[in-house]
């Protein structure tokens, strides 16, 4: 062991206010909550949430420990009742050999020769979104985020399904959406009423996972029948491997509700995540013209042709630089917890079982020993210099260790095409006065999107 390791760490306890320890300050405002406390509080310190204790973890050297060193001695958890309600057991939510399972059978989806195909899709998808915006007038207001939200949508649908009935997808999106809303304001409530009481917005709840489960379990059959009579040529997207791999290990009834459940994992986390980054980034894109500036140069040098090879986006250097400063500055996921399964000891702290383990990505984004003006969007921080010089798991957009988030590298992808292909051929401005408003949710997002004004390049 290292002297690094042997060092001890001293627990620092967080003052709890008069009514209800800390929870309504963090329930109200979880990310200004989690900033604060990487600005004046220490490594690892403890606080009382709805009554339990929690250890918020803000050092890279003990998040590592838990994340990769050790990670075989915690397991995921605080994905709460009402989301596991809702994702069942897919890869988010699920621990040990069933989570091992479920990462092997993905996998595959994410090789070489995947991801080529999807690169395809995602330049098809672009396309077509600049040629709608080519329509629009110069100076046109646009809601980016609703912009990104339907240009994800698309291109998840063809990588996931290939291509479905819109009606149906457009009764996923909106379900989704009022799911994640729902779950939110459940999590923000200090008082939870379980799901099981038959209270109006329950009975709302249930009914909309019903809907959802109904078109998911339809899509299934419909492919599980098309393979069978082979009306067609195969259709090698995500859908066939998952019911490929499934029906190959799997020979009872719990097989449908185990494609359900990965399925829905999937497409909830590949289309929300990436659309509200995106829209973060154009959002300060608009802001600083030099940034701008230099992703329409760098753009206009390498897409050359109509559309991005993979031996392309390598590069894109500085298009890399602001994606990575965009999930820096506004990470979608805030916080991870962990529990140990066995009582751990690190640096001189003890990791009782079953403790409340809170991993505090947004203050590690925002912590003042590693970022120098924290708040301020500034892409050369990701320069190779400035990344080597870095700790590691400081900076954690997907996550660390082996559940680092397998869609990293689609997710990557998708925003270096949207962003270059769009700053090649338009520019963006911010309507006067608009600033966004932060809404804590599932994910960060700008409170009714952010509007931006298109300009042609």
């Amino acid at each position: 062991m290292t002297n690094e390791t042997n060092k001890h760490q001293k627990i620092e306890r967080v003052k709890p206010s008069l009514f209800f320890g800390n929870t309504r300050r963090i329930l109200n405002n979880p990310v200004a909550f989690l900033g604060d406390m990487t600005k004046h509080y220490g490594p690892v310190l403890q606080i009382n949430i709805t009554r339990k204790k929690y250890l918020i973890l803000q050092d890279p050297v003990v998040i590592k420990h838990v994340l990769s060193d050790n990670h075989r001695a915690y397991s995921k958890f605080g994905i709460t009742k009402i989301l596991r309600v809702f994702f069942g057991e897919g890869l988010v939510t699920s621990n040990g050999e069933l989570w091992i399972k479920k990462r092997r059978l993905i996998q595959p989806a994410f090789h070489i020769q995947k991801i080529t195909h999807s690169l395809n899709i995602i330049n098809e998808e672009i396309s077509s979104f600049i040629r709608k915006l080519n329509i629009l007038p110069s100076g046109k207001q646009i809601n980016m985020s609703h912009e990104m939200l339907k240009l994800n949508v698309s291109i998840i649908n063809r990588s996931l399904f290939s291509n479905t009935n819109k009606e149906e997808m457009k009764s996923m999106i909106l379900i989704l959406e009022y799911l994640s809303n729902f779950a939110a304001k459940w999590m923000k409530s200090i008082i939870k009423i379980p799901l099981n009481w038959p209270t109006s917005s329950n009975i709302k709840f249930h009914k909309k996972c019903k809907e959802y489960d109904r078109i998911i379990y339809a899509m299934i059959e419909r492919r599980r029948v098309f393979n069978k009579e082979k009306t067609g040529p195969p259709h090698n997207d995500l859908l066939d491997m998952l019911i490929e791999g499934i029906d190959n290990n799997l020979k009872d009834e719990t097989a449908n509700k185990k494609l359900r459940d990965d399925i829905t994992t999937m497409f909830m986390a590949g289309h929300d995540t990436t659309a509200q980054t995106l829209s973060w980034i154009f959002y300060e894109i608009a802001k600083n013209k030099e940034i701008s500036s230099k992703l329409h140069q760098e753009a206009t040098e390498v897409l050359e042709k109509e559309s991005l090879e993979l031996e392309d986006l390598s590069k894109l250097e500085y298009t890399n630089k602001v994606i990575k400063e965009g999930m820096r500055r506004y990470p979608s996921i805030s916080a991870i917890q962990r529990r140990p399964i066995k009582e751990d000891v690190f640096k001189g702290i003890t990791f009782k079982k079953s403790a409340h383990l809170l991993i505090n990505i947004y203050g590690m984004h925002h912590h003042p020993e590693y970022w120098d003006t924290p708040e301020l969007f500034d892409p050369e921080r990701f320069s190779v210099e400035a990344e080597q010089q870095r700790p590691p798991f400081v900076y954690l957009p997907f996550g660390g260790g082996p559940r680092r988030c397998i869609g990293s590298n689609f997710a990557m992808m998708v925003m270096q095409v949207v962003v270059s292909s769009l700053l090649k051929s338009f520019h963006f401005e911010i309507p006067k006065g608009y600033k966004p408003i932060i809404v804590p949710n599932i994910t960060i997002k700008p409170k009714e999107g952010i509007p931006l004004i298109v300009n042609k390049a």
